[in-house]
């Protein structure tokens, strides 16, 4: 059975992040995009886990990868934050390591 991701060692992330960063080149390469979709949302939380949260600021605008979205944090959930895209009035929730820090600006 494999080590859960929150009882691993940074390196150990790090090494579970380029495993899943290969298998989901291949996936890609094979033209299997929903096992690349699993492996990338994997590969995202892994890294959310090899991330300090505290260099996560609440309330700065940050840019979401592979998303044209910019989203403003609000509160955590473990390895989760969730807010508010810009101009939207929906909360929700992204693992950090899929946060792409920007120009920091407080958001309005």
């Amino acid at each position: 059975m494999a080590k859960p991701l929150r009882e691993m060692s940074h390196a150990e992330l790090l090494e579970e992040m380029e495993r899943l960063k290969r298998a989901g080149e291949l996936a890609y390469q094979e033209g299997n995009l929903s096992e690349y979709g699993v492996l990338e949302s994997r590969y995202f939380l892994t890294r959310s886990y090899a991330i300090d949260p505290n260099d996560i600021e609440l309330g700065i605008l940050y840019g979401i990868e592979n998303e044209t979205v910019l989203f403003v944090p609000k509160r955590f959930n473990g390895v989760f934050v969730y807010g508010f895209p810009l101009g939207s009035t929906e909360e929700v929730g992204y693992p950090i390591g899929k946060l792409v820090p920007i120009a920091h600006s407080h958001a309005p």
